[in-house]
This record gives C-alpha cells, structure tokens and sequence, in this order.
C-alpha cells in the first residue's frame, strides 16, 4: 500500500523544537514579514504564517505595501529592518511587482536575518557544506525525507524545476556528503528533452514546476517516492475551486511507494522550518 507522507506531524516535530528552544533560552523571536501588493496566494500565506506564529509565541510584525511602492522606499525599510536590534529575521514574500528588481532588494537582507535563505550568501554557503540559512521549501523537502527515513544515499533523485529557492538549492543539499544526502541528482526543467526518460529512472522524484498535476502514472517508476513541492489552484466541472499539486495523486498513487499529498503535505513543513530558522537567528544574537 503506498504511503501518505504528511507533513503535519514532520512540521509539529519542528515546531516542538523551536518551543524548546524558546523556552530554554527564554527567546522573544521576532520575525519582519513584508509583503508587497495583494496577490491573494501570497496573502494567504503570510495570514497563515501570522496564525503559526501566534501560536508558538513569536510575534511577527507584518508590513503590507502597495504593489506601486518606489524601489528605494522598500530598500530603506529592508536596511531599517536589518539595523533593528529587535527584529532577528526579515522575511520578503514573493513574487514581488514587475518594477522592483528583486535580486538586488533580496540581496540587502542581512545574512544573519535572512531566515528564508534567498541571499546570494546563505546560496552559495550550502554549495561549500557551510552552516546557512537555507530556502525554506527545499529545506522542508529534506525534513520530511529524514522524518520518514527516506535515504537518497545512493538512489537517483530526479528535481523537476530549476528555482533558486526550490530546485537548485535542493539539488545542492542532497548532493552534499553528509547523512540524509549522498544522492545522485537530476534537474529537469523546460528545455529537457525527452523528459519521461529521465522521470521514470527516478528512485526518488520531486516535483516543483508550478504546472497542474502535470506527472503522471506514465512518468513514473514503481514504488518511486514522489513529492509533490506544487500548489496550483484548479477549477472543477462545477465552478468550485480546489488546490492540487505537480503531480496527478489519484494517477500515480497505485504505483508510488510513498506520496506526498497536496494540500497537507510540504507546505506546513516549509511553514515550520521558516519559524525553526527564526528561532536560531534569535539564539545566534542571543548567546
């Protein structure tokens, strides 16, 4: 029978950890989150990163700007943000509008505050094995592979998606020599060519390209792990909407090994791991 990986119980054993932490050190973490415009799938995130940090005793200042902000004026609250002794992360929800150029405002984030690991710093840490922030997601993707005992050591892994906040960076940690990695890798992206040969090698696929249940039974090995990085939004026969993933779940179930599910499963991880990264940014400038 093939499993469910959920992510609930990975993102509550993450979130156990940071309580600890808290608790231990009687941390006050403070997260920055500013979001820039009204894309309703950014909002709701960030409603529900406020929402999870209530919960776990972090406060989370939120700033929402309009999408018609000048450059300069959101480069002067990130460099406010990161002289304040009482903010420890900043967190800079994306995508951000047209007219901002988004490597050089990601860029300004202190790396001691940049606790969703998209400075050009933190990147190139995790290519030469150094502690860094990591981008949450692909980070997320990792502690659900460890909580479930998924080891890629030796199994071909094929990324579906060449992101620098999903694919790359995660293509870089499980090809690093240390326990939980040791994979050999595969990036697929729009320009492969004869995709379905390079997806139906793969032990372990992950897929994260933004298109709508686009792997099927046919693109996949049996018992293959798959993991599902993908939320789209799909609208039924009947008008009402739904949120599915990059991968056809009822397609591919009867063949995979394990599944992750869409919604419930990487994204309450990613959730919790950005929380665990603000914690430790706290404890960094703390001790």
């Amino acid at each position: 029978m093939t499993q469910i990986l959920t992510g609930k119980p990975v993102a509550q054993a993450i979130n156990d950890q940071s309580r600890e932490l808290i608790h231990a050190h009687d941390l006050t973490p403070m997260m920055k989150l500013i979001l820039v415009g009204n894309d309703p799938a950014s909002m709701y995130y960030v409603n529900s990163i406020v929402k999870q940090g209530t919960k776990l005793g972090i406060q989370v200042e939120c700033l929402t700007l309009a999408d018609t902000v000048m450059q300069d004026e959101l480069a002067g609250i990130i460099i406010d943000a990161n002289n304040d002794l009482q903010v420890d992360g900043i967190m800079l929800q994306r995508p951000l509008p047209s007219g901002i150029n988004a490597r050089y405002i990601e860029g300004l984030i202190s790396p001691e505050k940049d606790i969703d690991g998209i400075h050009p710093l933190n990147l190139g840490k995790i290519i030469t094995e150094e502690p860094c922030f990591v981008p949450c997601t692909a980070m997320a993707v990792v502690r659900l592979m460890e909580f479930y005992q998924i080891d890629p050591a030796g199994k071909h892994v094929v990324i579906l998606g060449r992101s620098t906040v999903v694919g790359k960076p995660l293509a870089m940690l499980l090809l690093q020599k240390q326990n939980g990695s040791n994979g050999t890798v595969t990036v697929c992206h729009s320009r492969t060519a004869d995709l379905i040969r390079h997806t139906v090698q793969a032990d372990i696929l992950i897929a994260a390209i933004g298109k709508t249940e686009y792997v099927s039974a046919a693109m996949i090995k049996k018992d293959a792990v798959l993991i599902d990085v993908g939320i789209n939004k799909k609208t039924k026969p009947d008008g009402s909407v739904t949120y599915v993933g990059d991968i056809d779940c009822n397609d591919c179930l009867d063949s995979a090994l394990a599944i992750t599910p869409v919604p419930g499963g990487v994204g309450s991880v990613t959730t919790a791991v950005l929380f665990s990264n603000l914690v430790q940014a706290c404890l960094s400038r703390c001790v």
